[in-house]
Formats: C-alpha cells, sequence, structure tokens
C-alpha cells in the first residue's frame, strides 16, 4: 500500500512538490520518519492523492481547514453518486464550507474504475458487502492511510454519501462499526438488500428488490447511528429506500419515534427522529416534499443539487458531532 499526495488545488500560493509517503507492505502503517513536513499554523488546503492497496488505486481530494495541524480534528469520507465524480460532489454538497466553520477535514474518494463500466460503488455485489474484501477494504485503507498522515480525532471518523455512494455509506457502517462513528445517507440505498445487479432496478424504483433476487440479508451489526435525507419526488431512488435505512437504524432500539414538520430554504419537510429512554437521539429520517434525487440546500453550480430544502450538510455535520465514538 503507498499513498502519494500532489499539489493544492486552489491556485494559491506554491506548494512543495509531489511527495511519497513511505508505508509499511505488510502492516499498512506509513512511516512516521517519511511523514512529509508540515506547518505547525497550515492554511486551508484541498489536496489531491492517490492511495493504492494491492492491484487497486483510488484517487482522492482532502479538504484541510486552516489551523494548527497538531491538534487532531474530525475526519469525514464523503461518497459521490453515480459516475459525476468528486469534484462536482465537493461543489454540489458544499461540505466544505460546512467543514471550515466547525475545523472538520472532508475526503473525497473517486468510485473506481473497472473495464468497461464508469467509476462508481458496487454496493450492490456481496463481495462489496463484506469486511475485509472488494471497496470496503479499500476504503477502510484509504481512511487509515490518511489517519496516518494526519492528527485526526480517532473518535470522531463519520461517513456520509449520496445515491450510490450513500448506499457505500450505509455498507461501510455495517461492516467497519470500528472505524466509522456515525453514518449519513442521502438518497440512498438500504446495506443487504440486493447481492448482484439484478435486483437493482426494482430495489431503487419500487423501494424493493424483484422476489426472485430478495435476500432480505440480517443486519451484521447494530446500526451506527445515521441520519438520512430522501426526497418525496426522487425518481431515481425511491423514497422507501430512505424509510427502511432509517428503520435498520433503529431495529431493536428502545425508545420513541418523535415528528417534526417544517420548511426551509423553500420546501417544506418531516423530520423523524427516533430517542432513546436517555434522551439520546439514534438516528433521523428526513423527508424532503417535492425533492428529487439531489443534495438538499447544495449549490447550483454542481449537478447533484437541489438549492432548496434544508442544508443537508449542515444537519449531517450537526448530527455527527453528537455522535463520536463509543468504542
Amino acid at each position: 500500500m503507498t499513498t502519494e499526495l500532489s499539489r493544492a488545488d486552489n491556485g494559491s500560493a506554491p506548494r512543495d512538490p509531489p511527495s511519497l509517503v513511505a508505508v509499511d507492505l505488510a502492516t499498512g502503517a506509513i512511516d512516521p520518519a517519511h511523514r512529509p513536513p508540515e506547518p505547525d499554523d497550515a492554511s486551508e488546503r484541498f489536496v489531491s492523492g492517490t492511495h493504492v492497496r494491492g492491484q487497486a488505486t483510488v484517487r482522492y481530494k482532502l479538504y484541510i481547514p486552516a489551523g494548527d495541524v497538531r491538534i487532531a480534528r474530525p475526519l469525514l469520507l464523503m461518497l459521490h453518486g453515480g459516475e459525476l465524480g468528486l469534484d462536482d460532489f465537493a461543489v454540489s454538497s458544499q461540505m466544505n464550507l460546512a467543514a471550515r466553520r466547525l475545523g472538520w477535514m472532508v475526503l473525497y474518494p473517486e468510485g473506481l474504475t473497472r473495464q468497461g463500466e464508469p467509476a462508481g460503488w458496487s454496493w450492490y455485489m456481496y463481495r462489496h458487502q463484506q469486511r475485509g474484501r472488494g471497496e470496503p477494504a479499500q476504503l477502510a485503507s484509504l481512511i487509515r492511510g490518511v489517519m496516518a498522515q494526519h492528527q485526526v480525532d480517532r473518535q470522531r471518523v463519520h461517513v456520509a454519501g449520496l445515491s450510490a455512494g450513500g448506499a457505500m455509506a450505509a455498507v461501510l457502517g455495517q461492516t467497519y462499526p470500528d472505524l466509522f462513528a456515525s453514518v449519513g445517507v442521502h438518497s440512498g440505498l438500504p446495506y443487504g438488500a440486493v447481492d448482484d445487479a439484478s435486483g437493482v432496478p426494482s430495489l431503487k424504483r419500487y423501494g424493493r428488490p424483484d422476489p426472485d433476487t430478495l435476500i432480505e440479508r440480517p443486519l451484521r451489526h447494530r446500526a451506527r447511528p445515521t441520519i438520512v435525507f430522501h426526497g418525496t419526488r426522487d425518481m431515481t431512488v425511491h423514497p422507501s429506500n430512505g424509510v427502511r435505512l432509517y428503520e435498520d437504524a433503529v431495529a431493536g432500539l428502545a425508545g420513541e419515534h418523535r415528528f417534526e414538520n417544517g420548511r426551509e430554504g423553500g420546501r417544506a419537510y418531516t423530520r423523524r427522529t427516533h430517542v432513546g429512554p436517555d434522551g439520546h437521539t439514534n438516528a433521523e429520517l428526513w423527508l424532503i416534499e417535492g425533492a428529487g434525487h439531489a443534495w438538499s440546500g447544495g449549490d447550483t453550480q454542481g449537478s447533484q443539487a437541489d438549492w432548496q430544502g434544508p442544508a443537508a450538510s449542515d444537519q449531517m455535520l450537526c448530527f455527527f458531532m453528537n455522535h463520536p465514538a463509543t468504542h
């Protein structure tokens, strides 16, 4: 496994030339002695890099807010939807802007490319729903590589995604609950409802797989605290998938469901919250009236955004801040 960082992407002051970080191939640990030096008080950066594990290579961008790099910061893994890519997703979600206010790092990997297929996430394939295999293992390795290079608060590593990226975020919450403290899914699909591509069209269109492919795999672990956003007029991924994600997140937990109706950014919404006996929130479901398959409250300069509605990025970070890891 190797990791390479390249120049900053923001056209500001010149940066140090690209540098390779030495990695122990057996353990995957980055050798601190070969870590590129950083100033104690660095400016805001959005850097590009590559991460190699076995024969797979992941391109990524990492947003690093200004501040003292010696202080451990929360880290959010953001997974783009479909084939539109990480740059568009960063613009659409405006997560960097939200993260800047709180001092969070945000990591955007590019979906893996396979021969004859666009880059994306294979959340629907059985081998990519397993710990230690496929894309979950690759993304976990990427996270650990970034954690080895930067000061990261290990109790505050979270994952979120849109559409296929949201579905993969749900997979990571199940396969690596020891790594991710909580999960955010926007317009995504539930873990383990299908295990190959044949059941995907029905699941997306109707919110259930074809009866011939129905597997209803039980959850591997109790779901991590989860926040879900879904538009009620999503014609790409049926809104019932969002409801299922919420139900999976609270399955077997004591508590009550609370409902709130409101309006923000020109759209009405219903927020359902599951609150435990101790008053702690276990999950949230935001159903956005009239919204389609796009990031709520995003920036229209990106193609994956709906500028109307509640700001999903702000609400997700608020949820994540209240759900550090307990392991």
